[in-house]
């Protein structure tokens, strides 16, 4: 059988030869898009299995970044190329359960598609996955009794040993020791030539959920499995701080630990292209990694945004993204309700107010990570340091800050920031009314910084371009209202990093200086002022509501070019370039007028 984990164009992969024995939760196997490092990586390890040489992994990471569909389609490959690699595949879920259950559904479970590999027969695996379906030893051994496969005899053994067994009063644990080792006893026996690889999702609820009486920590029970070179674990979980804890307490070296990876960028914008295709908006490349940009390429993030719900605008500008993650992380949006089973854990353990104004502080420096004390200092926190590191740690723990070497950063998903941002008032301490245009406007900041850093420009004109920035930042930061104008300005320099030509033609990425509110010597003002090297922008904005767009008039027009023309003198030998803009437009009488005139009413 040949190598079915091939790549096709843009990322997708080809399913030529590919029967999905698990139905994988993407949907339409098409949809399943890139992450491709991350397949080859895992790939090669399963090979590395017939080998010998493969040691179990913990592939960690939080939710929606796409573990269990890079399992599931792992699985899917390998069952399909009967290279004799045996997938198995467990979910462990919510909700108590006893050990003797767990024995019974586990043990049930592998032995279904034990069968389903050496039949052929993927009806056997999709019930083994099906979590609606519970198991039963009498109907499996009835069914097996007419087929012929390998190993059928041994493995009808085993069925009957497992239901003898649930028939004993053993400790729970014992139940958990029992079912565990079960994969690594069937590679193991004699006559058996088949490796198994075991694809165990979400890790953290067999501690959680698993009641094994005395002990505890039913995880123990995987001490010495975990070790096993012929039945290796491929291990995921959700809570990342929680399962690295408990392998570095329970299962010291068993493990080696991988952080799933945010998506690669043009995977992630091929992805969402993709996915606002089927959903029915206008996607274009530029909103497309706009779009990946404010979820930080998360898979699930991206489907969150885009998928239609009641009241939720339809993309077609970077102004309806704003809206559709405003809607998001607000009270009824998906994204705002997954972290909310984060948040609420750590708040369970930890001063709800710290644990928001810290968490905020570092996703609003993203990229920069801080030991306890230089944070203690930075945000003037009066909080004992033995308090603080607790609650730094129970905030790791619960994976909604990150960790390395000591120093403490923000999570790598901007959502999170902007779910504090909606639902916690108390850390931007704003007025209702001013809060949209923050909201907007700390988007789009975010976005020109990342523009700034993926730019290949010198390191000279990276800082020039960066102290505009920071300039730009610090007066929005101030929130003193002029909130149109700053939203313009922003997008007059976008409209320069990304050439865009128009009112902003030629004028250089690292050669222009923008001014807000720009006094004349006779008390007049210009709301923006941006210089070029051969052109001047002079804007006029205006926030009138739609109601009363008849205020705006020509009259204003002329006493806005009139101003423009007078500082101008103080521009030689520049071109001016006018501007007059209105969040909600103009009547067509001012259009026809700004046209006339030669004035720019449109970006």
């Amino acid at each position: 059988m040949k190598k079915l984990l091939q790549l096709g164009d843009k990322y997708r992969w080809n399913l030529e030869g590919i029967e999905f024995a698990i139905e994988e939760r993407v949907g339409k196997p098409s949809c399943f898009i890139g992450r491709v490092e991350e397949l080859e990586y895992l790939y090669q390890w399963a090979g590395n299995i017939q080998n010998g040489i493969s040691r179990s992994i913990a592939f960690l990471g939080r939710r929606k970044i796409g573990k269990s569909l890079i399992l599931e389609r792992l699985y899917n490959i390998l069952y399909n190329e009967q290279k004799g690699l045996i997938p198995f595949y467990y979910e462990f879920t919510e909700g108590e359960r006893s050990a003797r259950d767990f024995y019974r559904d586990f043990t049930t479970r592998f032995y279904m598609q034990v069968i389903g590999y050496y039949t052929g027969d993927i009806r056997w695996i999709r019930r083994a996955a099906d979590k609606k379906i519970r198991p039963v030893f009498e109907a499996i051994l009835q069914e097996v009794d007419p087929l012929e496969f390998r190993h059928k005899a041994h493995i009808l053994y085993e069925l009957e040993d497992c239901r003898r067994m649930l028939q004993t009063d053993s400790p729970p644990y014992e139940y958990v020791i029992s079912a565990v080792a079960a994969p690594h006893g069937f590679a193991t026996h004699i006559g058996v030539e088949e490796r198994v690889v075991q694809l165990l999702d979400e890790f953290q609820y067999l501690n959680m959920c698993i009641n094994s009486g005395a002990e505890k920590k039913p995880c123990k029970a995987y001490m010495s499995v975990a070790e096993s070179r012929v039945a290796p674990l491929l291990i995921t979980g959700s809570l990342m701080g929680v399962v690295s804890e408990e392998l570095m307490l329970y299962l010291p070296h068993r493990f080696s630990e991988i952080a799933v990876p945010k998506m690669n960028a043009a995977e992630a914008v091929e992805m969402t292209m993709n996915y606002g295709t089927l959903y029915g908006h206008q996607m274009l490349p530029e909103i497309a990694e706009y779009i990946v940009h404010i979820t930080n390429g998360i898979p699930g993030r991206i489907v969150e945004i885009l998928s239609p719900k009641i009241g939720k605008p339809r993309s077609t500008s970077i102004n309806d993204v704003d809206q559709m993650l405003e809607f998001e992380v607000g009270t009824h949006g998906s994204i705002k309700n997954d972290w909310d089973e984060y948040l609420v854990s750590a708040m369970n353990a930890v001063n709800d107010v710290n644990m928001r104004k810290i968490t905020y502080f570092l996703c609003k420096n993203e990229g920069t990570s801080y030991y306890p004390g230089e944070l203690k200092k930075a945000m003037s926190l009066d909080i004992d340091d033995r308090q603080l590191r607790r609650e730094l740690e129970l905030l790791y723990k619960y994976d909604i800050i990150s960790l390395d070497s000591g120093r403490y950063g923000g999570v790598f998903d901007r959502t999170l920031k902007k779910v504090l941002m909606k639902n916690y008032g108390e850390i931007l301490n704003l007025p209702a009314g001013e809060f949209d245009a923050y909201f907007r406007n700390d988007n789009m900041l975010d976005y020109l910084k990342e523009r700034v850093r993926l730019l290949e420009l010198g390191r000279a004109e990276a800082r020039e371009l960066k102290k505009k920035l920071d300039k730009l930042q610090g007066e929005h930061n101030n929130l003193k209202g002029h909130y149109y104008e700053r939203e313009m300005l922003l997008t007059l320099i976008r409209c320069i990093i990304d050439d865009k030509g128009g009112l902003v033609s030629g004028i250089h990425v690292t050669a222009f200086t923008p001014k807000l509110n720009c006094h004349l010597e006779t008390g007049e003002e210009i709301d923006i002022v941006l210089e070029g090297e051969q052109a001047v922008v002079m804007a006029e904005c205006k926030n009138y509501s739609t109601e009363n767009l008849d205020k705006i008039t020509t009259k204003m027009a002329d006493d806005f070019a009139d101003k423009a023309r007078r500082l101008h003198t103080c521009f030689p030998n520049k071109e001016l370039r006018l501007g007059f803009f209105s969040r909600h437009g103009f009547e067509k009488k001012v259009e026809q007028y700004l046209t006339k005139c030669g004035i720019a009413f449109k970006i």
